[in-house]
């Protein structure tokens, strides 16, 4: 068996290990782990993150920021509207993706993992024209989204998001005897913004960034990502890897 080959297998064995069993002992904090490591060389192929800058936006209590220093000895900085003092990570701003904080050309790396689906619609494009503006020229960003019409796009809503929220709602209480908020009466108010892969092309078209690949950082079936519907329908998680030109 070739080595990349065998390097897919064991990829797919994580991923049904952790599926199952995440919640046990320690293993989420090894998961966490190892699609840190996945991301990392995803992001890899193209710039080297040894001493690099790296800013991660909506990066919540700093963990990524924390295993990209020890694994990379990166100058990590953590951004997120609720964590101006990170758990795991010091070097953190309290700010929104649409305002961020910081001098243009600042950062080698900046990176959204799983967050642009909770930023309403009218502060996307600016939240991106952000991100392009504090990155450096010949710099990079990492946007992971999950496209809103996989099955697990909708969260805690999962698979029922592609209904009106009333239905869904109905079935997440009745199906997974999981209730909702009396406040909560739509998606906006669960903090959820439907969000495409076409979507997301758009907005990287109007921010400047050039589009150098996507990934599909579940199942690695790469080649999807460039097929129309099977990248909105079939990957969980499309990782758009994008560059600031020179």
């Amino acid at each position: 068996m070739k080595r990349q080959e065998a390097a897919l297998l064991e990829h797919y064995r994580k991923l049904w290990y952790y599926n199952w069993h995440r919640y046990e002992g320690s293993n989420m904090v090894a998961m966490r782990l190892y699609f840190a490591e996945v991301l990392i060389g995803e992001i890899e192929e193209f710039l080297s993150l040894e001493g690099k800058s790296v800013l991660d936006v909506g990066g919540a209590r700093g963990e990524f920021c924390k295993t990209l220093s020890d694994l990379r000895h990166t100058f990590a900085v953590n951004l997120d509207p609720s964590y101006a003092n990170s758990q795991f990570w010091t070097r953190a701003v309290k700010a929104y993706a649409s305002q961020i904080p910081l001098p243009d050309n600042t950062f080698d790396l900046a990176i959204s993992r799983g967050v642009f689906e909770h930023i309403p619609p009218g502060a996307r494009q600016h939240s991106l024209d952000e991100m392009f503006r504090v990155t450096k020229p010949g710099g990079f960003a990492y946007i992971l989204i999950p496209p809103w019409f996989n099955p697990h796009a909708g969260h805690g809503f999962k698979p029922f998001h592609y209904f009106p929220f009333p239905l869904a709602k109905f079935l997440r209480k009745t199906v997974k005897r999981r209730k909702v908020g009396t406040r909560v009466r739509s998606y906006a108010d669960a903090g959820l913004y439907p969000l495409t892969f076409r979507g997301m092309k758009k907005l990287i078209q109007n921010s400047g960034f050039e589009l150098a690949a996507t990934k599909d950082t579940h199942f690695r079936l790469h080649f999807l990502t460039r097929v129309w519907l099977a990248n909105e329908i079939l990957i969980p998680a499309v990782a758009f890897i994008l560059r600031k030109p020179l």
